[in-house]
């Protein structure tokens, strides 16, 4: 029997209350409609206020959820991979440099040399891996790990950041509305980037196309504070992003 719309709008908050987070294919399949179908039906719920999406998939909006490393690295991976490579030729040699846990600006690790004499200290499980294996002088900002990000939060990580000085910060959040003001939902990412800003000279905010126009409950800072936004398409607001081919 078809399920009526009410009835699947309905059953998409169920299976969402139940599992916290899923993909519109896989909701697709599991109520025997079409992944467009579905789409409507999300953008519907998002309208209401009722779900949040990001990294491809959705979930309850407001829901704290920290979305697993791995889906935010496979999303945007192309267009991510982008980003971060223009964002590492931004930094001179010999600089010292902030970077988040973001799965975006982790990337920039892949585009460091060690001729470079460039110091890292980030808060990125995933980015002091790859720095390790690239031989960059890294310190972690060490603290609690939250589940599933592969990253590094609390008062351990904020004394850490406030002890030292950076010249550079890169990071990246769960939006950027439409007045440029850049928010996310965790409180602990959230302060560690507002510590990270205050100790640091310039800053870079990096985000693909799926952050545009998406606002969650904490503020960060606003596009204006910022040296530069780089995204993959151009911003409506923008004075000081760029655009990426």
């Amino acid at each position: 029997m078809k399920m009526i719309k009410n009835e699947r709008l309905d059953k998409i908050m169920e299976i969402l209350e139940k599992e916290q987070y899923s993909t519109p294919d896989t909701l697709a399949s599991q109520l025997f409609v079409s992944p467009v179908t579905i789409r409507r039906d999300l953008k519907k719920l998002e309208q209401d206020g009722l779900v949040s999406t990001c990294y491809g998939g959705v979930s309850i909006a407001n829901n704290k959820l920290d979305v697993p490393l791995s889906l935010r690295e496979n999303f945007n991976k192309d267009i991510k991979t982008t980003l971060a490579k223009k964002a590492a030729e931004l930094i001179p040699n010999n600089s010292t440099v902030f970077l988040d846990s973001s799965s975006t600006v982790s990337r920039m690790a892949h585009f460091l040399r060690p001729e470079q004499n460039i110091t890292v200290i980030t808060n990125g499980i995933k980015a002091l891996e790859i720095l390790s294996r690239n031989h960059i002088k890294t310190y972690s900002t060490g603290g609690k790990i939250v589940d599933n990000s592969f990253a590094l939060v609390g008062a351990l990580a904020i004394k850490s950041i406030k002890s030292v000085y950076a010249d550079f910060m890169f990071f990246s959040s769960q939006g950027i509305d439409e007045s440029g003001n850049i928010t996310d939902s965790s409180e602990d990412v959230t302060e560690l980037l507002q510590i990270m800003l205050e100790y640091s000279d310039k800053h870079y905010y990096l985000c693909d196309n799926s952050k545009i126009g998406k606002r969650f409950m904490l503020r960060i800072c606003n596009y204006s504070e910022l040296d530069g936004v780089l995204c993959d398409i151009p911003l409506p607001f923008a004075r000081q992003s760029e655009e990426i081919s």
